[in-house]
């Protein structure tokens, strides 16, 4: 198997169906500030088999560097399994060759594509890589999203979407980027999570990748809860972020909002909510987990992946 460095021009002539918005020129583009250099690879064995994104910083050969995963985007169709072997087995001769320290690969969950996430995971740990970390990734699928929905869930998430009923909360679609975006930092600054993207960042990402908005108000039509989905795949959508302010607590509205949102999906004919990892460096953030498995998630492997060459 060859490996091929392309120009992106030239990669995007090739990569016609990348593995989700991620893997695309446009949204590399938009991130590569973040790392020093960026490498756009097609593999070759006398058919283009597969295109490859990565950015390079500090000697390791990094994919994803923006965003949350980074994988093969398939050229051609039921690649068997030795080709994975064999592309990954030129990446990391490629490697050897220019001098990369370290090859650092965070795969998908593999809810997006069990089949093709499983032949590549099984040629990374053929060739030597390592699993660096193996977080638990959460997600929806709407075919069990039905009216027998509330009867399903745990009997504190009913309960807690039957307090926001009571006060009279309300749920909207939205373009009020700004607002969704507010109150989403004031949650994530009151529980001491990170939150990697500016308002600005999320308004070009947008750009790139279709997005959504939600917005839960109260009785006073005060935004109290929001979330910011993005469209990942053709038939699967990723929650970047939700939350709700501290003083609404009391309301629920996270509990609302999730229903609102299964609901609303489901509708549009999206089979999979990817509601993102529990999990910080392999490590479970119990009370996230407790919280997605009450409201009707199941979880999947997402495994980190380093492969050390000096």
């Amino acid at each position: 198997m060859d490996i091929l460095e392309v120009a992106k021009e030239e990669y995007n002539k090739f990569v016609i169906n990348p593995f989700s918005k991620f893997e695309t020129v446009n949204f590399t583009e938009l991130n590569k500030h973040k790392v020093e250099d960026i490498k756009y690879f097609i593999f070759d064995n006398g058919k283009k088999r597969f295109g490859f994104i990565c950015g390079i910083k500090n000697g390791i050969l990094k994919a994803p560097f923006s965003s949350t995963y980074g994988i093969f985007s398939e050229i051609t169709e039921n690649n068997r399994i030795e080709y994975y072997h064999e592309a990954v087995e030129a990446l990391i001769e490629y490697s050897k060759n220019n001098g990369i320290e370290a090859i650092y690969i965070g795969t998908p969950a593999l809810c997006y594509s069990p089949s093709l996430i499983t032949k590549f995971q099984n040629a990374l740990i053929n060739k030597g890589f390592q699993i660096e970390s193996y977080d638990v990734n959460f997600e929806y699928y709407t075919k069990n999203f039905d009216e027998n929905y509330l009867a399903g869930i745990a009997r504190n998430a009913r309960k807690n979407y039957n307090t926001a009923l009571r006060n009279e909360l309300k749920f909207e679609k939205t373009n009020d980027v700004k607002s969704v975006y507010e109150i989403i930092k004031i949650n994530r600054e009151f529980r001491g999570f990170p939150l990697h993207m500016s308002l600005e960042d999320v308004v070009k990402t947008a750009e790139i990748i279709p997005s959504d908005y939600f917005m839960v108000k109260d009785k006073e039509d005060r935004g109290c809860a929001s979330a910011l989905i993005h469209h990942l795949k053709e038939n699967i959508v990723r929650v970047v972020y939700w939350g709700n302010t501290p003083e609404s607590e009391e309301l629920r509205p996270i509990n609302f909002l999730s229903y609102n949102i299964f609901k609303y999906y489901k509708e549009q004919n999206i089979s999979l909510i990817d509601i993102g990892t529990s999990t910080v460096d392999g490590e479970p953030n119990w009370g996230l987990c407790d919280f997605k498995e009450s409201i009707g998630c199941s979880c999947s492997p997402k495994i980190n992946w380093i492969l050390k060459l000096k």
